[in-house]
């Protein structure tokens, strides 16, 4: 315990010696001071910092209520311990009432009970100077902080707020307080988040990163990311919710710039791989093709060339056929025809048939429910390329002989599984290398998915192949129309 600074107002010198003695017995580095009359502490009070003031009841001139009532005016903070010659009650509760931390007799065994009572106050008292600290720290950050500080019961009524909300939502805190938290939720999709948070809180689980919009008093909307903890009573019932709201609504606006910019990136992606796919088919290829057939024409109309020249020729067009064959599979790969001209499915379909006999891998493809979705150009693109990307990785880095790709459609979402048979890895290293991996086969994936406002899940082990289980939403709603009301 640190050095004490004790006080003492008893007005017979045999009984403070006394005092003064139980005490230094106890805590030898106490510096104590005395006085005789309760009036001349009060004038010296201001000279000293008192751990504990310790008096009497009967005192000349004041008495010990009456010096309690005095010390109160002054707003000193100051824990005091009251002692009488005879117990009287009244005088106990009066004194508690005053702000007297302890109350003593001077009974038989008082100088044996003083150190102990000494010490019960200055812990409580330090304590309850902690607990002040740490609540003026907390007032201090929740004052001053961006965020909304709340505290809801159980019945999601606000009991606390930060001032803040105001410039958040535009409620004065008094507005808030009260109030319950669905209040101020924007109608679209109110009940729903709002069984959501009840749901938590039945179940005693904490509400994490969850987005929800909210209403402004002006009737404008903003995007708030809440996060809250369940406190529990002695009995483990939950009492109240604690948490942080966030405005995220820039955030949210800067997401979605950045993914109108990354659309337009894969559009004029597309857009460029069309133009080179028209250019190797109908220039390049055609190109070869026509020297194919002049090669083949001057092996048909010169019977009598020499064996040597006509076998060099032969070989020649041989390999313009290879190239003809390798431009126009790396044009149908550019641009796919049979997307635009049969649709996604079929195209899939296509594709992992001549995957399967390309590359002499067994690929086994799965469409259902995709006709209950209507589904744009751009989502239709993205989605071949993630089939495609996936069943590249396999044949790459898989070493497997067999893959399974499922396209379900299951309102609202769209389902895609890529599995493969392979020798799989170690998905927590590989997501650490992502950063430095110069393969960009799962990045681009991530990329596509997360435009597409989708999930992705990995799960493989060592030599027990890959799963990919990707989620994608369809929204029926115009995502700009969406995105308008965060513009606001």
């Amino acid at each position: 315990m640190e050095p004490l600074t004790l006080v003492i107002i008893e007005d017979e010198d045999a009984h403070f010696s006394l005092m003064k003695r139980a005490i230094a017995k106890e805590f030898p580095h106490a510096s104590v001071h005395h006085f005789q009359e309760a009036n001349t502490c009060l004038e010296r009070l201001d000279r000293m910092i008192p751990t504990v003031i310790i008096t009497d009841y009967l005192l000349p001139g004041m008495n010990g209520i009456e010096f309690l009532e005095a010390l109160s005016q002054k707003d000193r903070d100051i824990p005091v311990i009251m002692i009488t010659g005879q117990g009287d009650e009244n005088v106990a509760v009066r004194a508690m009432k005053l702000g007297a931390i302890d109350y003593l007799v001077k009974s038989g065994d008082f100088f044996t009970l003083l150190p102990t009572v000494i010490e019960k106050v200055v812990r409580k008292n330090r304590l309850e100077q902690s607990l002040l600290k740490s609540e003026k720290r907390f007032q201090d950050m929740a004052e001053n902080t961006s965020d909304w500080i709340w505290e809801m019961d159980v019945q999601g009524k606000y009991l606390y707020s930060n001032p803040v909300v105001e410039d958040i939502i535009g409620y004065p805190r008094d507005e808030v307080i009260g109030r319950y938290f669905y209040d101020f939720f924007s109608s679209e999709n109110k009940e729903a988040l709002k069984a959501r948070i009840f749901e938590l809180m039945v179940e005693i689980k904490p509400i994490e990163a969850l987005d929800n919009m909210l209403l402004r008093k002006n009737g404008m909307e903003v995007i708030m990311e809440t996060s809250g903890v369940p406190c529990l009573d002695k009995w483990g019932n939950i009492s109240c919710y604690r948490g942080v709201s966030r405005d995220i609504s820039e955030r949210k606006r800067a997401e979605s710039h950045i993914r109108d910019l990354s659309q337009q990136l894969l559009k004029a992606q597309e857009t460029e791989r069309q133009m080179i796919s028209c250019e190797l088919h109908d220039r390049v290829a055609q190109d070869l093709s026509a020297s194919k057939i002049g090669f083949d024409m001057l092996l048909k109309d010169q019977p009598a060339l020499d064996a040597t020249v006509k076998e060099k020729l032969l070989e020649i067009s041989n390999r313009l056929q290879k190239a003809i064959n390798a431009v126009r599979d790396l044009s149908y790969d550019l641009q796919p025809p049979a997307l635009a001209e049969m649709g996604l499915v079929k195209a899939l379909e296509l594709y992992c048939e001549e995957f399967s006999s390309q590359f002499k891998r067994k690929v086994d493809f799965q469409s259902a429910g995709l006709n209950l979705f209507k589904l744009d150009a751009n989502t239709e693109i993205h989605l071949y390329r993630l089939v495609q990307e996936g069943l590249n990785n396999i044949r790459k880095h898989a070493d497997s002989d067999q893959a399974i790709v499922r396209l379900i459609g299951v309102f609202p979402n769209i389902i895609l599984r890529i599995e493969d048979n392979g020798k799989g890895f170690d998905v927590k290293a590989r997501e650490l290398a992502l950063g430095d991996e110069k393969r960009m086969g799962l990045r681009s994936m991530k990329e596509r998915i997360n435009l597409l406002g989708g999930q992705m899940t990995l799960q493989s082990r060592p030599m027990q192949g890959t799963k990919i289980y990707i989620k994608i939403p369809f929204q029926e709603q115009n995502r700009e129309s969406k995105e308008a009301h965060i513009n606001h």
